[in-house]
């Protein structure tokens, strides 16, 4: 009888297994070689002149598109100048502001009506915030909370309409020129629109209840008017769309307070400021 042989997994012991056996030897070392698209794809390459004529142009084009883009960027990022109406509002209104929250604290403190040191306490929160976002603007473009620049140099363009039909910040506002007039003091220590002298901050202090109240009420619109002058002009000429948007919100939150702060004299039997 011929020996058993030995198996293992279908493998006959002592047979030659090499790479050449079966269907397998027949395939090309290449997929695509021996197939409709393999040449197709062979035909079509493109030369290797063409290939390393390519590559640097896509290159060089990629590079110019990033720079470019950087370029871009750089104009878009690039921060307001010293003299424009965003850093010159940004500057002009916090110091405007400061006087607000200024005065809103002695009414706070001394006030005799609740309702009317509410309306103060809101005024010192809203003004103290937006002071906080200016000065974050002016770090943030590399300026100086202060300069030596004269107050109000910003809106030395204004004058009457805009470019696109709008009005200014004072005729947008219905103010004539008794309300203009009233907007500012004949002391020479008042910078800005609205802003209260010396003497009527130190008259404010001294003043307590109902008294109190009422200078706060009265100065306080006087106040308000003139902020949202400033605040108009830098809505309508301010380059960020940042500045423009809080100017327009300090707007709207300025009228309706002054609206609140006219019925509260009223309820006091004050005349209207």
């Amino acid at each position: 009888m011929p020996p058993a042989s030995n198996t293992t997994d279908g493998v006959t012991e002592g047979s030659e297994v090499t790479d050449a056996e079966g269907p397998a030897a027949d395939l090309p070392a290449d997929p695509a070689a021996g197939t409709a698209t393999g040449s197709a794809v062979a035909d079509y390459r493109a030369p290797v002149w063409v290939r390393l004529w390519w590559t640097p142009l896509v290159l060089f084009a990629v590079v110019g598109l990033l720079a470019a883009g950087a370029g871009i960027r750089a104009l878009i990022d690039r921060p307001p100048a010293d003299s424009s109406v965003d850093v010159g509002f940004a500057r002009d209104m916090s110091e405007h502001h400061s006087q607000a929250v200024q005065m809103a604290m002695v009414e706070f403190s001394h006030g005799g009506d609740a309702a009317i040191r509410s309306v103060a306490q809101d005024i010192a929160l809203g003004q103290q915030r937006e002071i906080g976002i200016m000065a974050t603007w002016l770090s943030g473009w590399g300026r100086t909370e202060t300069s030596a620049r004269e107050p109000m140099a910003w809106m030395a363009g204004d004058s009457g309409a805009t470019g696109d039909g709008r009005h200014s910040a004072h005729e947008g506002m219905g103010m004539g020129a008794g309300a203009e007039a009233d907007a500012g003091s004949a002391d020479t220590s008042v910078r800005m629109p609205g802003m209260a002298s010396e003497a009527e901050l130190a008259r404010l202090a001294g003043a307590s209840g109902r008294d109190l109240d009422i200078q706060f009420l009265t100065l306080m619109i006087r106040h308000h008017r003139g902020g949202i002058a400033m605040a108009q002009y830098a809505w309508l000429h301010a380059d960020s769309d940042k500045v423009r948007t809080l100017a327009r919100v300090m707007v709207g939150n300025q009228d309706r307070e002054i609206t609140q702060m006219q019925a509260d004299l009223e309820r006091l039997g004050a005349p209207r400021a």
